[in-house]
């Protein structure tokens, strides 16, 4: 099972933050732009920790900004 961080989710729980772009996510989360991408990237099977730490700065469950993929889907993509 891959997982992926669902972007349009994030992009909607940014924009109820004011939040304005990732740059300023990555700079509240404390981490890179650069790292913030590898977590959002689709080829990218974030940590699980990453997971968790996003969730909770935007104030969700971890449930709510993942998407599963099975490996086999993947492919066909």
């Amino acid at each position: 099972m891959v997982v992926k961080i669902d972007k349009f989710k994030v992009l909607e729980l940014m924009a109820k933050k004011k939040i304005k772009n990732r740059t300023e996510l990555a700079s509240m989360l404390g981490i890179s732009k650069n790292q913030l991408s590898n977590i959002l990237n689709d080829k990218f099977n974030p940590i699980k920790s990453n997971v968790i730490e996003l969730a909770n700065f935007l104030g969700v469950s971890p449930l709510e900004i993942i998407e599963e993929q099975k490996d086999n889907e993947l492919h066909r993509q």
